[in-house]
């Protein structure tokens, strides 16, 4: 192990954390900075990906989250698959999960294959082409649409609107991590019981939450931001507890 690169990347990392009081407006324990400084190493110089590791690309707060929170009685849907598919298999009843990119879902589905998980259910609905969408914006929870510049004009409606076919409250957490997540959000709210939760990642991106104010209601919002894996920068995975 090289002690050069460990010094520098103990300054890159030291760096980030002192981001965190005027950036995310959350100064982080000393504690919280050795905690998590080796997995942040690890991860960031071992080359492997989270289909590999089998674990989901958030923060590793988040991560401990679920860690502490996961059951096997729990019932579960993604927008977006991938690492966290697997995670969330090997600790739950049952996964739903809905992919946009229908090579990435065969990726998935060799993975949930070859670990012999039979508790998952996964589709594929790719975004259509239309023209009206060019100019909507990706804030907006009615646009359905990403951010990307590489979907630029394509609609997700089928996408978000994937989780309509579940009953009110039938979730007991939903994973965001895909695409037109403002949309997703909005039609996640009702799908997840009282008592449960709604998991958001990259919420530093700040348009991400401009217009989701009044959809916020019944709803208790904790974030948490630091250090991720396979990333030298930090990022923000909120989380949203139904109370009512």
């Amino acid at each position: 192990m090289n002690k050069a690169n460990i010094l520098d990347c103990v300054k890159v990392y030291k760096a980030e954390v002192n981001k965190l009081g005027y950036k995310y407006f959350h100064q982080p324990s000393l504690l919280e900075f050795v905690f998590f400084f080796p997995s942040w190493y690890t991860y960031l110089h071992s080359g492997s990906s989270p289909i590999q590791d089998g674990i989901p690309w958030i923060t590793f707060s988040a991560t401990k989250f679920l860690e502490h929170t996961l059951t096997k009685e729990m019932v579960v849907y993604e927008f977006g698959s991938g690492g966290s598919t697997l995670f969330l298999a090997k600790r739950v009843k049952q996964v739903y999960s809905v992919e946009h990119d229908k090579t990435w879902f065969l990726t998935v589905s060799d993975a949930i294959k070859n670990k012999g998980y039979s508790n998952w259910s996964g589709r594929v609905l790719e975004p259509a082409y239309e023209g009206e969408y060019l100019e909507k914006s990706p804030s907006d929870p009615d646009a359905y649409v990403s951010g990307s510049p590489d979907f630029k004009g394509y609609s997700f409606k089928n996408y978000v609107e994937s989780i309509d076919d579940f009953s009110d409250g039938y979730f007991d957490l939903v994973l965001i991590d895909g695409r037109a997540r403002p949309s997703c959000f909005k039609h996640a709210v009702s799908k997840v019981r009282v008592g449960g939760y709604i998991m958001w990642d990259n919420t530093e991106r700040l348009y991400y939450l401009e217009d989701i104010q009044n959809l916020q209601r019944g709803l208790l919002r904790v974030d948490l931001p630091g250090p991720g894996p396979y990333v030298a920068f930090f990022t923000q995975t909120s989380i949203w507890a139904r109370y009512k």
